[in-house]
């Protein structure tokens, strides 16, 4: 086979690059992709954010919604040896980062950024200003991104040589400089197949790209609802993906959908038998029925069926509870079932956009002049309110524990019936999934009067996610520099009668109310930063 047939076999495409924006109009086009097994778009940054061929934050999670991964390509003006110069080169990697941020691409997390060299450029041009303008990108944003490159083969193999990129897109033009030895030592990472195609349905230009590499070697990554990104096959991603799949609790059938009440729950072939996965806390199943042991039923999840022991699938609580159950759970395994660290990198970033979300300026590497830590866990509390959704807009997101609880009391005595969540004393109500656990520091012991009363006062708080006879189990942020979940110090035992019992340093239970709201009031909705504690 020659040179040329073998550069345009195509079999195995799993790539596709398109310069218009993809949305639900495009959806024959999206299924025509689907149907060709290819699951990564390969979309456009520029320097000018309302380009009409760039990349926008909505479409990069409808995308991701529909099983698409993402790749961007930064491309402004590069068919010019005058647009290549390591002024250009920072000013580039300056708009890249822009764009990332805005759509949402994780940083400092391996995805990757690819930067065009659309022409054949002689050695010269090559060794000069384009070598120039790569070192440039990769000294303004090579800590956060992965650095790619689409061109020719000489251009990826010097940039390789120098270290300056580790995706190399090879060009569809095939008689560019170098291109056929590089196509051969197979160094790229992925490569364009001529020629150009055309949906005509949709009136769609596309190329295709064969991928060498597997995601995360790659870069891919997604984007999920709440604006979060993911690198494709990190096991953070695979995490973030268990709970994504979960079909949403307003659309599930109220006779028939189970939630999985503890991490870890297996799900077997039939009773006692071999181990198909474990399941995580908050996954949603449908159960079938008794199996033919007693205590085991038959499930499916997604498109897995098999058995699990009962007594640990609970019934939903309301869509609005759920939701925020859910939000608090995907946290937890965003930091990689509490792995992650707190002063390292991504999870310093996670840090960084909670509380960012109430104004202030820390991330999880920050400490006080006097080198204390910054606190975070009512940043995280305020965080995963916010993700759950509308129901929860009248929460009196703070900086601070004192403040919400303080608020929360003050709304129940009030009868504010706008409020999502409403404080109680520990032998008042029972903690169910999806209320909030504020205790004492170790040191401290503030009670419930006082927090009704004080609004600025040290303490932590954490969610409910699980509630079994006999103890609590709750989930939280800045918990031994991570997020999480039933260690020693997130469990609480109860009584005979389920309400926690005393001498447990809580101060408040903090009953969610979401799924009863009455929003019909004209309050205004309020936000608060206060000291952080």
């Amino acid at each position: 086979m020659s040179y040329k047939d073998e550069f345009e076999q195509a079999s195995g495409w799993a790539a596709v690059d398109v310069s218009i924006r993809l949305n639900k109009k495009k959806q024959p086009f999206l299924d025509y992709l689907k149907n060709n097994n290819v699951a990564t778009v390969i979309r456009y940054y520029a320097s000018d954010m309302n380009d009409p061929k760039t990349l926008t934050p909505e479409e990069a999670r409808f995308l991701s919604s529909r099983g698409f991964s993402l790749l961007p390509v930064f491309q402004d003006r590069s068919r010019s040896i005058t647009h290549f110069s390591a002024a250009t080169g920072e000013n580039n990697a300056h708009s890249a980062l822009k764009f990332a941020l805005t759509v949402g691409q994780p940083l400092q997390a391996g995805s990757t950024i690819i930067f065009s060299v659309d022409e054949d450029y002689p050695v010269r041009d090559i060794d000069g200003p384009i070598l120039d303008y790569f070192q440039a990108v990769q000294q303004t944003i090579g800590s956060s991104f992965a650095i790619g490159a689409y061109g020719s083969g000489a251009v990826l193999a010097k940039l390789l040589a120098e270290k300056l990129i580790t995706v190399p897109w090879l060009s569809m033009s095939r008689g560019f400089h170098g291109t056929e030895p590089f196509f051969y030592n197979k160094q790229w990472a992925l490569r364009q197949v001529p020629p150009e195609q055309e949906f005509t349905a949709d009136d769609v230009r596309y190329g295709r790209s064969i991928l060498r590499l597997p995601p995360h070697e790659l870069g891919l990554f997604t984007v999920d609802d709440h604006g979060m990104g993911h690198v494709m096959g990190s096991r953070a991603e695979s995490l973030m993906q268990t709970l994504a799949a979960l079909t949403p609790f307003s659309q599930a059938s109220a006779t028939t959908n189970r939630v999985v009440a503890t991490d870890g729950l297996r799900l077997r072939d039939k009773p006692d038998g071999v181990i198909i996965r474990d399941l995580t806390i908050g996954e949603q199943v449908e159960d079938e029925g008794e199996s033919t042991h007693p205590g085991w039923r038959k499930v499916t999840v997604g498109e897995e069926s098999g058995v699990v022991f009962g007594k640990y699938l609970r019934d939903p609580y309301g869509t609005q509870t759920e939701r925020f159950i859910q939000a608090a759970i995907a946290e937890w395994l965003r930091f990689d079932k509490g792995k992650g660290n707190e002063r390292e990198a991504p999870y310093y970033h996670y840090v960084r956009e909670m509380w960012a979300a109430i104004g202030e300026p820390w991330d999880g590497r920050s400490r006080f002049d006097n080198g204390d830590e910054v606190p975070w866990s009512a940043a995280f509390i305020s965080w995963v309110v916010r993700q759950a959704g509308e129901a929860y807009d009248n929460f009196r997101f703070a900086a601070s524990h004192s403040v919400y609880v303080n608020n929360a009391i003050k709304a129940r005595y009030t009868g504010r019936t706008d409020k999502p969540f409403w404080g109680y004393r520990i032998n008042e109500v029972k903690p169910a999934p999806g209320d909030i656990i504020q205790k004492n520091w170790p040191e401290h012991h503030y009670s419930f009067s006082y927090a009704e009363n004080h609004s600025d006062y040290n303490s932590h708080a954490d969610i409910v996610v699980e509630v079994t006879p006999d103890v609590v189990r709750v989930l939280g942020g800045n918990v031994g520099d991570t997020v999480a979940f039933g260690i020693d110090v997130q469990e609480y035992e109860l009584d005979k009668d389920g309400f926690i019992k005393p001498n447990q340093h809580i101060i408040a239970i903090l009953k969610n109310r979401a799924d009863a709201l009455n929003l019909t009031s004209d309050i205004v909705k309020v936000s608060e930063h206060t000291h952080f504690k």
